[in-house]
C-alpha cells in the first residue's frame, strides 16, 4: 500500500495540469497590403560585369576583342567599376495566406572607367542608369504572425540611360535608352515582424545576387 500512495499523490498533483484547457494559437493575421524598402548586399548587374557587353564590339580609337582572355589580356585598356548598389520600392498585396503579387521599381547605377595600360591616364568613363519595373508572384510556406518565410520570381523590364564621356578630347554622347528584360528569383525570404517588419532574401538575378534586406510595413 505504501508503495501506492507517492502514485496517488503524484496523479492528485498533475490532474490540473491535465484538466486545464489547451491554449490556442492566435488567429493568423493575413494584412492585404505591404510597402517595401530594400537594398541590393551585391547588385545584379555589377555582379555580372559590365564588360561582356564589349565582347561583340571593337571601337577603332580603343580596340576590344572578340574572346574574353583577350578583352582581360590583350585590350590596350583596363577599367575599374563603380556601383549605387540597387534600391528598390516595392507594393505588394495579398491575395490569401500562400499567394501575393508585388509591383516594385528598382535603380542601379554604374561607372565604367577606362584606363591606357601604357601610362594609366583615363581615358573614358561610361555612365550607366538602369530603372526596373518588376512583377513579382510571392508563395508563402510558412506563415506565422510574427515570422514568414516564402519564395518568389520576378520579370520586368529594364530602361537603360547610358552616357559616355571622353576625357582626352573632352567630349562623349548619350545612348539612347535602351530596353532589357530582367528576372528575379529567390527560393528563401523571411520576415520578422507584424505590422512593422524587416526581411531578407536570397536569390539571383539582375536586380541582386546573393541577398536582399529591407524594412516593410503591412496594414
Amino acid at each position: 500500500m505504501r508503495r501506492f500512495i507517492p502514485i496517488i499523490f503524484f496523479m492528485m498533483l498533475s490532474f490540473p495540469l491535465f484538466s486545464r484547457e489547451r491554449k490556442e494559437l492566435p488567429p493568423y493575421d493575413l494584412k492585404k497590403h505591404e510597402f517595401a524598402f530594400s537594398g541590393a548586399i551585391y547588385p545584379g548587374r555589377y555582379a555580372f560585369g559590365y564588360d561582356f557587353d564589349f565582347i561583340v564590339r571593337r571601337y577603332d580609337t580603343y580596340p576590344y576583342y572578340y574572346s574574353i582572355a583577350g578583352l582581360y589580356d590583350d585590350a590596350s585598356t583596363y577599367n575599374k567599376e563603380k556601383v549605387t548598389n540597387t534600391w528598390s520600392l516595392s507594393y505588394t498585396y495579398n491575395f490569401t495566406r500562400v499567394f501575393a503579387l508585388s509591383a516594385s521599381v528598382s535603380y542601379e547605377g554604374g561607372w565604367n572607367e577606362y584606363y591606357s595600360r601604357a601610362d594609366n591616364s583615363k581615358l573614358s568613363v561610361t555612365e550607366c542608369h538602369y530603372i526596373t519595373p518588376m512583377l513579382t508572384a510571392r508563395f508563402s510556406w510558412l506563415n506565422r504572425n510574427l515570422v514568414r518565410m516564402y519564395s518568389s520570381v520576378g520579370v520586368g523590364m529594364a530602361v537603360s540611360l547610358t552616357d559616355v564621356h571622353y576625357t582626352s578630347t573632352a567630349t562623349g554622347w548619350k545612348e539612347s535608352p535602351d530596353t532589357h528584360i530582367s528576372l528575379q528569383v529567390t527560393p528563401v525570404g523571411i520576415s520578422v515582424g507584424r505590422n512593422l517588419f524587416g526581411f531578407f532574401e536570397l536569390g539571383v538575378g539582375t536586380i541582386y545576387v546573393g541577398g536582399c534586406f529591407g524594412i516593410g510595413y503591412r496594414f
